[in-house]
């Protein structure tokens, strides 16, 4: 199965490198950084020129470690997904936030502010799935929505093989 976006997230000792996007989907919300897969790129491609594009970072380390898959509305028309990728940078790589940039502002936030139950800004499926990603454990998830992104319904782990649905 054949996602069209990725999602990286940069670690630096306690801290990830998030994004508070401007644009759908997910504006407003701290987020990791990435995009839509071009024409041609694979995932690990577009993964790194996305973190390029959207922080000036280059990161040659980065593991793909979760597929995490979206329906709405439990139609499975709607079915959509992402690759997720880690990449862990020494303190000496990172760089000055916040920053401002065409897509939003980068940041640095703790783990801990990320994972804390009453935290809403951020987008509801990361406390699911980035913890095993932090500890390099692959899986894959699927994300049900019950209206558009707004409100989720559960995220559970998924073999996310749907042969005969098409992915938007």
């Amino acid at each position: 199965m054949i996602f069209k976006y990725t999602l990286v997230f940069i670690k630096c000792e306690d801290e990830i490198l998030l994004i508070n996007r401007e644009k759908p989907s997910w504006m407003g919300r701290w987020n990791g950084i990435g995009g839509r897969i071009e024409d041609g790129e694979t995932p690990d491609e577009c993964a790194k020129r996305e973190l390029f594009e959207e922080t000036g970072m280059v990161v040659d380390d980065l593991q793909c470690l979760a597929k995490v898959g979206w329906i709405i509305s439990d139609d499975y028309e709607t079915l959509g997904g992402m690759y997720c990728y880690l990449g862990e940078i020494d303190h000496s790589k990172k760089i000055h936030t916040p920053v401002k940039t065409d897509e939003g502002i980068i940041d640095w936030k703790k783990i801990s502010w990320i994972m804390d139950e009453e935290n809403t800004g951020i987008p509801d499926n990361i406390p699911t799935f980035l913890p095993g990603m932090l500890v390099g454990d692959y899986k894959t998830y699927l994300c049900k929505y019950l209206h558009k992104f707004d409100l989720l319904g559960e995220t559970i782990e998924h073999s996310l093989e749907f042969p005969d649905i098409k992915i938007k």
